[in-house]
């Protein structure tokens, strides 16, 4: 090959990427300003974890089945269920985020329709511990709504205490409350 040709060749090359350099220059940036400006976030993300509130029963959805957790590939959650039928639910309940792979399957396994992951995407912490999150942070509400799920569990513990010692079975007092 021509050396002259060669060398023509080379600088066609470093002026057609001068050119790109100079059109961009120009545009309008794409940077964002990450701590005090934030992209949004699309509806399917799948960030932190939370289990729901329902407010009609005063009450966290989640009544300890623990389908979540045997879908769980990674085993990072764990609970404690509290009462059974419809008394049921849970006054513990951990994951360690650490672990976690974001997966979706304890979502997608729950019948209750009680875990659910939100939007929020910042999880650093500065110790392995940090990693790990109790039920009063998990609930939606936070401890606020923690608590008073404990009180409602511990009331309808109670009544079912009351009525089975009154021998009622619960499906005549329902069907007695019904007025049928």
């Amino acid at each position: 090959m021509n050396p002259v040709r060669s060398l023509l060749g080379g600088l066609w090359k470093i002026f057609g990427g001068m050119g790109l350099t100079l059109r961009n220059f120009f545009r309008r940036k794409a940077t964002i300003r990450y701590p005090y400006e934030r992209r949004p976030v699309s509806p399917r993300y799948r960030g932190m974890f939370y289990l729901k509130w329902n407010e009609e029963k005063q009450r966290l959805n989640c009544v300890g089945c623990t389908l979540c957790a045997q879908a769980c590939p990674t085993n990072v959650i764990s609970m404690n269920k509290v009462g059974k039928g419809t008394t049921a639910g849970v006054d513990e309940f951990t994951m360690d985020l650490g672990r976690c792979m974001f997966c979706n399957l304890c979502v997608e396994a729950c019948p209750f329709d009680a875990i659910y992951m939100g939007d929020q995407y910042e999880f650093a912490v500065t110790h392995k511990e940090g990693s790990v999150l109790r039920i009063a942070d998990l609930a939606q509400g936070g401890p606020e709504n923690y608590r008073r799920n404990l009180e409602t569990l511990r009331r309808l513990q109670e009544e079912a205490e009351k009525s089975k010692a009154a021998g009622d079975k619960p499906t005549e007092r329902r069907a007695a409350e019904e007025g049928a």
